[in-house]
């Protein structure tokens, strides 16, 4: 006879009812049926650690969060490596245009600046 260890908890709903419920709303209660080797496991964590199924739970929970959720990060902290890191006039941010202009210059002129044709003899 093959035995399977069952473990089972209770999810509370009524949290979503605050009115009629005697938990805080952020409070939930969980009920989850395991069975097999995941009964197993939950019971050789419990021994280990020593600590309650709830605390357990909460643990595994922040340890999944961790994992699967990023973390909101604020956009000038994801831009704080690159912020004042590059080389440069110090006055850059300001005058960008003129450098901008003047780097173009230097690379192709704006104006073709050809000599004047030469005057072949007069004709007065």
């Amino acid at each position: 006879m093959d035995i399977h260890p069952v473990l089972s908890y209770t999810y509370d709903k009524s949290f979503r009812d605050a009115a009629m419920s005697t938990l805080a709303v952020t409070d939930v209660r969980i009920n989850a049926r395991l069975t097999g080797a995941d009964a197993v496991r939950f019971r050789e964590l419990l021994d280990k650690s020593g600590a309650s199924a709830s605390e357990l739970l909460r643990a595994a929970l922040r340890q999944y969060h961790r994992s699967h959720v990023r973390a909101k990060r604020k956009p000038l902290d994801l831009l704080a490596g690159y912020i004042g890191a590059g080389e440069g006039p110090q006055d850059l941010s300001a005058n960008y245009k003129s450098y901008l202009t003047q780097a173009l210059e230097n690379k192709m002129p704006l104006a073709v600046h050809e000599p004047d044709p030469p005057i072949y003899g007069s004709g007065r």
